[in-house]
């Protein structure tokens, strides 16, 4: 539905931009969902208690401020029903939308499942804790791109030969507002070398990216190629015809199947390192 709001946007503004007249475009709203942020990471070398899970609604496309959601119930239990609380962060003047737990135990190989109980409804998801290989070394390069004329970095690490895997990347710079997350599988590599790639062209010496990778589910592999591909406008370009449904992730309503909330509930180990430019 936004992707159909921003292109009749444009649209608008190309039929108009001559004129001096003001057009009110009356946009329908549907009732708002709940939007969760449920993305678990054990960094390597921490002990992983203290996670955090955010709550937010959906909201009208003109609004410029995203609703908190306060006053939830929300727990993550293991295998063995062991129960790990996530309280409400107070935040001054409003509600934070944030739930925080610090006793947290994470387990490779451990199934969880997240419950979120809001305004009398119930959602869950589960999902199986992962582990991934150590990033081995980061190679700078200027023959990246399908045209090898790019400039960048090349991030390696062994990739593990026992099952398929499938890996989520995250770049973080000064340059961008947003980190570039890529995803993949091993399925041309299966227990060989693998790597990420990243180019940039306002990169220069002693620039510094924040990497992180992560294994994850294939299904939230699925989901995040299914978001990437919508925020890069898919393969038809802008004015392509948008999604034919909402992009939904691995929570079920409990209580009210048709009253579907978005996001996902990932939980995955996670290796980290702050790359500097030569």
């Amino acid at each position: 539905m936004k992707n159909k709001l921003i292109i009749l946007s444009i649209l608008f503004a190309f039929i108009w931009s001559g004129c001096e007249k003001v057009v009110d475009v009356k946009l329908d709203t549907e009732q708002p969902r709940l939007v969760v942020d449920a993305s678990l990471t054990w960094l390597k070398g921490t002990n992983g208690k203290n996670q955090t899970i955010k709550l937010t609604t959906t909201t009208g496309y003109y609004n410029q401020e995203i609703p908190k959601v306060s006053n939830a119930t929300v727990y993550i239990t293991n295998s063995s029903n062991m129960r790990f609380d996530f309280l409400e962060k107070p935040n001054t003047g409003g509600h934070s939308g944030k739930y925080s737990c610090s006793n947290f135990i994470p387990v490779i190989g451990e199934t969880y499942t997240l419950t979120i109980i809001y305004k009398g409804e119930t959602y869950k998801a589960q999902e199986k804790l992962s582990a991934v290989n150590s990033i081995e070394n980061v190679e700078q390069r200027a023959d990246l791109g399908l045209n090898r004329d790019e400039y960048g970095i090349k991030v390696n690490f062994q990739d593990a030969a026992s099952q398929n895997n499938f890996y989520l990347f995250t770049y973080s710079t000064s340059y961008t507002a947003f980190p570039s997350i890529d995803v993949f599988d091993d399925q041309l590599l299966q227990g060989n070398k693998a790597f990420g790639v990243y180019s940039l062209d306002k990169l220069k010496k002693d620039d510094t990216i924040e990497i992180t990778l992560r294994e994850t589910s294939q299904r939230h592999f699925n989901y995040m190629k299914k978001l990437i591909s919508t925020a890069n406008g898919g393969s038809g370009g802008p004015f392509q015809p948008s999604p034919a449904s909402t992009i939904r992730g691995n929570l079920v309503n409990q209580t009210n199947e048709s009253n579907y909330c978005l996001g996902y509930f990932s939980i995955s180990e996670t290796d980290k390192i702050t790359y500097t430019i030569k």
